[in-house]
């Protein structure tokens, strides 16, 4: 993934090329998830203001990163938002938060070991 310049606005194929996200995707997403709205400029062109990049990146986490159905995803994003429709990742605080990071990857660990261990079967014994 190519890193943003800075810029006040990107085409799409600016941001498909940055994101490894195929252009006909980020058309669809428009379609399945109403937060995200890029610009059009008077050519009707879209033009994607860097917090359109962090909703296209945080859609594509869920979808591709975390295996969320478009719904699931598109609810997710709604539970993020605060009061002003702003996507929000607020933390009460930033060593607790962190702790219970390192409780869930220790969990998640844990599962992932007990998963992967062949299946015993009655004549395993």
């Amino acid at each position: 993934m190519k890193e943003a310049t800075g810029r006040l606005y990107y085409s799409i194929g600016e941001v498909s090329e940055m994101l490894s996200i195929k252009s006909h995707t980020l058309h669809y997403w428009e379609s399945a998830f109403p937060s995200l709205k890029p610009h059009k400029n008077q050519a009707g062109n879209r033009c994607y203001r860097p917090h359109d990049l962090d909703t296209l990146k945080l859609i594509d986490q869920l979808l591709n990163g975390e295996g969320y159905s478009i719904e699931g995803a598109r609810k997710k994003i709604e539970l993020l938002k605060d009061k002003d429709g702003q996507l929000s990742l607020n933390l009460k605080n930033e060593s607790e938060s962190g702790l219970l990071l390192d409780e869930i990857c220790n969990d998640l660990e844990i599962i992932i070991r007990d998963l992967s261990r062949q299946p015993r079967t009655e004549l395993d014994g």
